[in-house]
């Protein structure tokens, strides 16, 4: 499987976490709700817009393009056309939440220190197919999606992003 492994930088780093505290602040702001009933202690929810952003920032430079944070929505986009599900967890699985659009693309993207490994993709539909009911979402397991290099998009590899080679990562 065809997956890719980038490596930020801390000034990177540093403009990922200062976006994910402002992006949970507008939230705030917006009194903006979780899509699903996970009670606030158990949502990491600082952490969990940082990780978020870390992800795509990952995603976004993998493919040659410059992530910012706009401020405003994109349509459901995270990154040109797709969606980016980010997570810390040591076996990740993409998550499909209920009123996400069956239409769109998800990109898993696994966060561990400095690194980012981006392990596929699948559309909306083929996580609700092939995945499994998990707190409140359907999770499709990191093993079980589409290989990056099958996106329309093709990646852009360079010191930093590189095709993943076992068992380099954690």
């Amino acid at each position: 499987m065809s997956k890719v492994l980038v490596t930020l930088d801390y000034e990177e780093l540093e403009y990922c976490a200062i976006s994910g505290a402002r992006r949970n602040i507008r939230a705030m702001q917006k009194d903006r709700k979780p899509r699903d009933n996970t009670k606030y202690s158990a949502q990491n929810w600082w952490q969990s817009n940082i990780t978020g952003v870390i992800g795509e920032y990952a995603v976004a430079k993998s493919l040659g393009e410059h992530w910012q944070d706009l401020e405003v929505d994109r349509g459901g986009f995270d990154v040109l056309n797709y969606q980016v599900r980010s997570t810390e967890h040591t076996s990740p699985k993409l998550a499909a939440r209920p009123n996400d659009d069956l239409n769109h693309i998800y990109i898993l993207a696994q966060v561990h220190k400095h690194r980012v490994l981006i392990h596929g993709w699948a559309t909306g539909y083929e996580i609700q197919q092939l995945g499994a009911p998990e707190y409140g979402a359907i999770r499709l397991h990191h093993d079980m999606l589409n290989d990056m290099s099958l996106l329309p998009h093709p990646t852009i590899y360079t010191a930093q992003v590189q095709e993943w080679e076992r068992p380099d990562y954690q």
